[in-house]
């Protein structure tokens, strides 16, 4: 037995591999190739592995580790210092989802408190795909990619309550009010002795095993805790998954929590590859076969139902209608921890075998799909809801007294700093945001601000973009800001636009969509670094502006991959051999002070030339060499940039230990 288990491990670790490296190389998340895979290789498949009970091993080893794994990056702490700002969709979007599900399969003959297990079940998103989609595009900071986070947030924070929940949903056809009271009570507590634990037992046990052992003791250690919380879950009436997760959160409050995560990370997406595929390994392909077309209309029902459920819930809380609209699409499919959560229902009797099937199906398909749907989501919300309203006056009145404006799109950190030197030089403008909080944070600031969508004809006229000077775009989303541009060219060719991105990729594509300035994150980053490099090395201001100057005459080509011109290199090169003038205060603790001028002799042991002494505001030009030099002095040194580095090294520590022959 443990012959094949081996075997069987050996054979998913072959697969997930050139799987991974695929759709990395596609940008699509390996989750939809783990299925595929375990389709393709299981019983029902190619029979690679063809032993059911093995397959249904490898899938509760799989739910395990993959809890364990997701507990490990669950910060319990911070989840509740944020459940303010993440309660309100989150709770909506799972309220109204299990309520619509809970109302079908009670039309369809199921059972009450079934019928409200399957509605949480299948309110779920998965975290995978939507959490790995959302980062690869950049769009965190975006307001669509906040309410998802938020959401799936909500979402994995009452996993616990429901695994707990499941067990009494399925003991009687119709739940007392006291046996849900007891069950949210043990849900409360198991939650309250995690943090208990998190905070109290585990560190000081994990702080005193580093300090007594080794490395290996500290993994040893945290098996243990794994093994001993699965335990304890178990004899509690829970399951070894339960007990998983709960170990993972445990381990993640305590100090060690980022030498563990090393130490596990490199096998996270393996344990992730295990589960997926042990998933699909279970879906009978005939039973597909035989029901395609139901399996195609419930999985098209389940994604249509939670993408408007899910926007609506946004709406409720006045998002705008087209980011609702973005986030609907994005939270349509059926998570990873249904799946979880199914498999326990199909244990409890929840579900009978053909009916897991088809659950089992609907969920992969529209897993399946999601990559597609979040990739289309953000332009086809602006084809939809950008429709052209016209010119319409009461616009134009609204904006009447502005001419020659700067229009800010985006409240952001670029936003607010924009904005604030606006303010101080009496430069007529107004903030742009489709983020109701930023909006109101600027209102507070003494910001004239507007709420909407930039992407919007309508809105662009209220902000009047035809009688403006300048529109500066800072905002995270890049698609959007692409399309604003192409927009505000049309509305207003004469009109000078700015944008601020991230990468200098885009600088090209936005230059085309109409924009005249395109600032990318990434080269201003390497700007200050290399400014800040040059200014170490005592290369004054004047000559580091020149250098930035030139590389920003040269469109950005050196981080592009291009050569600079020769011909300015050269100019360059002239500037850092050119001669210079330093500053240098003298402190108590420098070697300098209280010498005298021909002591220091930085002349011949360095190159430069002290030219000046400022003391107490007086110059004292040409210092004698009988000049004693006390602290609080300035001397002024006069020399090539290298000469000038090397003084004031010399003149703070008094080493000497490079000859003058070296220099340039």
């Amino acid at each position: 037995m443990m012959v094949h288990l081996i075997e069987d491990l050996a054979i998913l670790l072959l697969v997930s591999l050139p799987i991974n490296l695929l759709f990395h190389k596609i940008k699509l998340p390996s989750v939809m190739g783990y299925f595929i895979a375990g389709v393709i290789i299981g019983p029902h498949g190619l029979q690679l592995i063809s032993d059911i009970p093995s397959v249904k091993e490898l899938a509760e080893i799989g739910v395990i580790l993959l809890l364990f794994v997701i507990g490990l990056e669950f910060s319990l702490g911070r989840l509740l210092k944020n459940l303010a700002s993440i309660i309100g969709v989150g709770s909506l979007q799972l309220g109204l989802t299990t309520i619509c599900f809970w109302f079908i399969f009670i039309q369809v003959g199921f059972h009450q408190n079934h019928s409200i297990a399957l509605g949480l079940i299948v309110a779920l998103s998965s975290t995978a795909i939507v959490m790995k989609m959302i980062t690869d595009r950049a769009e965190i900071d975006t307001l669509h990619g906040k309410l998802c986070i938020g959401t799936l947030l909500f979402q994995d924070l009452c996993v616990v309550p429901i695994m707990l929940l499941l067990p009494l949903l399925v003991q009687s056809e119709v739940a007392s009010a006291t046996d849900f009271i007891f069950a949210m009570a043990k849900s409360l507590t198991a939650v309250v002795a995690i943090f208990f634990l998190s905070r109290l037992i585990v560190p000081k046990a994990l702080v005193w095993v580093a300090r007594v052992g080794n490395k290996e003791h500290l993994t040893l250690s945290v098996l243990f805790i794994i093994l001993a919380t699965g335990w304890a879950s178990q004899k509690l009436g829970l399951t070894l998954a339960m007990g998983a997760l709960i170990a993972g959160m445990i381990i993640s409050e305590s100090e060690y929590n980022h030498q563990i995560i090393l130490d596990i990370l490199p096998l996270r997406d393996y344990f992730s590859s295990i589960f997926f595929i042990s998933v699909g390994m279970l879906l009978q392909t005939q039973v597909f076969v035989d029901s395609v077309w139901t399996c195609l209309a419930l999985s098209g029902m389940v994604i249509l139902l939670k993408a408007g459920l899910a926007g609506l819930a946004c709406l409720l809380v006045r998002v705008p209608l087209r980011i609702s609209f973005v986030v609907g699409m994005r939270l349509a499919q059926v998570g990873e921890f249904s799946l979880i959560l199914a498999a326990m229902t199909l244990d409890l009797g929840l579900f009978n075998p053909h009916q897991y099937q088809i659950f089992l199906i609907i969920s992969i398909l529209s897993m399946l799909v999601a990559p597609l749907l979040i990739q289309v989501s953000t332009a086809l919300s602006i084809k939809i809801f950008s429709w052209k309203s016209g010119k319409n006056d009461s616009y134009q009145k609204q904006v009447s007294e502005l001419k020659g404006h700067v229009i800010i799109v985006g409240y952001g950190l670029g936003g607010r700093t924009l904005a604030q030197v606006l303010l101080e030089t009496n430069i007529p403008f107004l903030v742009l945001d489709q983020d109701g909080e930023q909006v109101k944070r600027a209102l507070t600031e003494g910001v004239k601000a507007n709420y909407g969508d930039c992407t919007q004809e309508e809105i662009l006229y209220r902000v009047g973009l035809h009688d403006a000077r300048m529109i500066v775009f800072s905002i995270p989303d890049y698609f959007v800001m692409e399309k604003a541009v192409c927009l505000a060219r049309k509305i207003n060719p004469k009109i000078k636009i700015m944008v601020r991105t991230r990468l200098t990729a885009q600088v090209g594509e936005l230059k085309n969509a109409g924009a005249d300035e395109v600032i990318p994150e990434e080269f201003e980053t390497s700007i200050e670094i290399f400014s800040r490099v040059l200014r170490d090395y005592r290369i004054p201001n004047n000559i580091i502006e020149q250098q930035v100057e030139l590389i920003r005459l040269e469109g950005y080509s050196m981080f592009r991959g291009l050569s600079l011109n020769s011909e300015n290199l050269k100019k360059f090169s002239t500037y850092l051999t050119a001669t210079l003038t330093e500053s240098y205060l003298v402190m108590e603790s420098s070697w300098a002070c209280e010498r005298m001028v021909e002591e220091i002799d930085v002349t011949a042991r360095m190159g430069a030339v002290i030219i000046a002494v400022v003391r107490k505001n007086q110059p004292h030009p040409n210092p004698g060499p009988e000049f004693i030099v006390l602290p609080g002095d300035i001397l002024i040194l006069f020399g090539s940039h290298i000469q000038l580095d090397r003084s004031i090294t010399y003149l703070e520590s008094g080493v000497c230990s490079i000859q003058k022959r070296d220099e340039v």
